[in-house]
């Protein structure tokens, strides 16, 4: 898994960057090493913002996406990493059923040969 962060109207400090790729350590059974992951944080800024910070995910190849906002840095991350962990359970659970499904009917079409 290849991750990369982009900070946008904010600097990325080393904590935040090592507090993202913790969190993000979560998703390593899901990905291959091949897999890019693209993180931006960003700080929302003008009068209605409120001190709103919005972070995003991209996972190529697959073309999974969540996006997040948040109240400070590391609740719009928190709130990131169930919305695209759920993108990616759901993906490799119908890979699996899939595996199954069609491991089942070549074995029946197998034992009918015989």
């Amino acid at each position: 898994m290849n991750l990369n962060i982009k900070a946008t109207k904010t600097t990325l400090t080393p904590s935040i960057q090592s507090d993202i790729e913790a969190k993000f350590s979560v998703l390593e059974p899901f990905l291959r090493s091949e897999h890019t992951v693209r993180v931006e944080i960003e700080a929302e800024a003008g009068r209605e913002a409120n001190n709103e910070f919005r972070a995003e995910v991209a996972i190529q190849p697959g073309g999974h996406f969540a996006q997040s906002n948040g109240g400070d840095l590391y609740e719009a991350i928190d709130l990131l990493i169930p919305k695209i962990k759920q993108q990616l359970t759901r993906d490799k659970d119908k890979k699996v059923s899939l595996r199954r499904k069609l491991g089942n009917t070549f074995k029946r079409i197998w034992s009918r040969g015989r």
